[in-house]
């Protein structure tokens, strides 16, 4: 071989060289959080469409709700539920071969607190809720998460409330009160337990909005989720098993049990990975404005399978907090400032 083209040889740069990113561009570029939902559309898109899913899937909890609360109390529902979404996440960890991430010392506070909120209350208020007032209104009372987030958000020093946004908060007021405003032959004497209920629900989500969006930009979305829900089911099976509800639990009929793994399988699995893979991919006005799905499929659902009863004034409510909703979100610029994504 001639000098020249030993120097060629030498000098030849490294397949993984000519890649972008090059060789040894840092950790960040080695090793990525890899996410149970796959990348395929475009990026802007799927996100969004996610959340539409998991937030119909969010309605259909409503209804399953609705019918456990006959026979379970809010802890052994829950309970339930969500030992169903830990053993899903590691089933899909297994068949994908995902890695659970090892959760620095300084952030584990922060995800505890997460699932103190998001599967622990957040779990107990929503199945309580459901217990006094119908599929559809619990759903619109829930819907309110986007607004409590902004007015959240406002008090943090976070958001600048404009008037658009300030007309989407009154009109979603209005539109839970007209949906509230029901005759005492349709609502139930207690359903004003259910309203606080979820209302505080909605809360619980909100925060939980709030404090877990950095986590799930530093760790992969079943990472932060296994973690949580730990945590929640820790909390709840405490209460469960004070409360006798785990016996309560072992004696539901097949009708119950089918409940319960549709409960775990659809809205709070598929539901919750959705919903928390696009807050990861996304800012969370785009992601919060999909729940106008949430009531719908609630108030769809709730009058097939329980034979519950559209009220004209929870529909027309349900209008108005849809529009709320959108008006929330809405940016006249078109634009939103785009969050450092996770792979």
């Amino acid at each position: 071989m001639s000098a020249k083209a030993g120097n060629r040889a030498g000098s030849a740069t490294p397949a993984c060289a000519r890649r972008n990113p090059p060789c040894g561009a840092g950790p960040r570029a080695a090793a990525r959080p890899v996410s149970l939902v796959p990348v395929s559309m475009n990026a802007s898109q799927l996100p969004v469409l996610a959340a539409t899913i998991g937030s119909a899937f969010g309605g259909t909890g409503a209804v399953a709700a609705r019918l456990l609360a006959e026979d379970v109390g809010p802890a052994g529902v829950s309970l339930m539920r969500y030992l169903g979404l830990v053993a899903l996440l590691l089933l899909a960890m297994a068949v994908f071969r995902l890695k659970f991430q090892r959760v620095r010392a300084a952030d584990m506070p922060a995800l505890l607190a997460v699932g103190v909120l998001q599967f622990g209350l957040f779990g107990w208020f929503f199945s309580a809720g459901f217990g006094h007032v119908s599929a559809a209104r619990g759903a619109i009372v829930l819907s309110t998460m986007p607004i409590q987030t902004l007015l959240l958000a406002a008090l943090l020093g976070r958001e600048r409330i404009v008037p658009t946004k300030l007309a989407g908060i009154a009109l979603g007021i209005a539109g839970v009160a007209l949906a509230l405003w029901q005759d005492d032959a349709v609502a139930s004497a207690d359903a004003w337990k259910g309203d606080l209920y979820l209302l505080a629900a909605a809360f619980v989500t909100s925060l939980n909005s709030v404090l877990v969006g950095p986590y799930l930009a530093r760790y992969s979305v079943h990472t932060v989720s296994l973690v949580a829900t730990t945590v929640g089911c820790v909390i709840l099976g405490t209460v469960a098993l004070w409360n006798g509800e785990v016996a309560q639990v072992a004696a539901l009929d097949a009708r119950g049990w089918a409940a319960l793994a549709y409960f775990a399988a659809g809205p709070t699995f598929l539901g919750f990975i959705t919903w928390t893979w696009a807050l990861s991919r996304v800012a969370p006005t785009r992601v919060t404005v999909t729940i106008v799905v949430n009531p719908i499929a609630a108030a769809i659902f709730g009058a097939w399978y329980l034979g519950e009863p559209l009220d004209p004034r929870v529909l027309a409510g349900l209008v108005l907090v849809s529009a709320a909703i959108v008006l929330v979100n809405w940016s006249p610029g078109g634009g939103e400032p785009r969050r450092d994504r996770p792979a």
